[in-house]
């Protein structure tokens, strides 16, 4: 005697089977977990009639994308027909912020959606503001400014220099542009030695960037 459990499968098998929708789009995403630094996703949309692949029809792209501080950015739609094999593919650029979303693509009165994330790998950017001039006295106190901007938020900023084995850090909390003072003392040493200043940042991601070193020489 059969298995009523069994039986009882097959027919809600054979049920979903009937009721599927003989239309609909397709859509997969290349890749569906984008690098900030690329930005780009390619789309590509199926669209089936009767269960098989529709040629020439009207596919319109639109994308609902936010970041991780809940802001919406636009991007552009995309639209086209479908080939002889029913696909309209696409590429999409403008990722550039660390978040997710959802690409819908419509046919007529029926769509199909498929979701994406974005990872940020973009470094900040950091510059030094050379300190007035590129001579400074020994053992003198300076002021030299480090300004970092990132798209994400700055975590923190580091300051040193090719004298000396300590950097000074300030958590810079997270702003997306921040100027910070950083106070330098001259070393004694001897007229015309060279000394490099450096700074280094970091965002809220993790990822590093580092300014073009600034050289200044001392003078008696």
């Amino acid at each position: 005697m059969a298995n009523p459990r069994l039986l009882g499968l097959t027919a809600l098998a054979l049920t979903t089977a009937c009721t599927t929708e003989p239309n609909g789009v397709l859509v997969s995403l290349a890749p569906d977990v984008v690098s900030s630094l690329n930005g780009t996703l390619s789309v590509r949309a199926t669209v089936l009639a009767d269960r098989e692949p529709a040629a020439a029809e009207a596919v319109e792209i639109t994308i609902d994308y936010t970041d991780r501080s809940g802001v919406t950015h636009a991007i552009a739609p995309a639209s086209g027909d479908t080939d002889d094999k029913g696909v309209f593919e696409a590429t999409l650029t403008g990722f550039s912020f660390d978040g997710y979303g959802t690409v819908t693509a419509t046919n007529g009165g029926i769509a199909g959606t498929a979701s994406f994330a974005v990872l940020d790998r973009t470094p900040p950017k950091v510059t030094i503001t050379p300190p007035g001039a590129t001579s400074v006295r020994r053992g003198t106190d300076i002021k030299v400014q480090v300004h970092v901007t990132d798209e994400i938020g700055v975590s923190q900023a580091l300051f040193g220099s090719s004298d000396s084995g300590r950097d000074r850090s300030l958590i810079a909390s997270g702003a997306a542009d921040v100027t910070l003072d950083f106070d330098f003392q001259v070393p004694d040493v001897a007229p015309g030695a060279v000394i490099t200043l450096f700074a280094l940042a970091e965002d809220l991601s993790g990822n590093q960037g580092a300014a073009t070193p600034i050289m200044v020489t001392v003078v008696q």
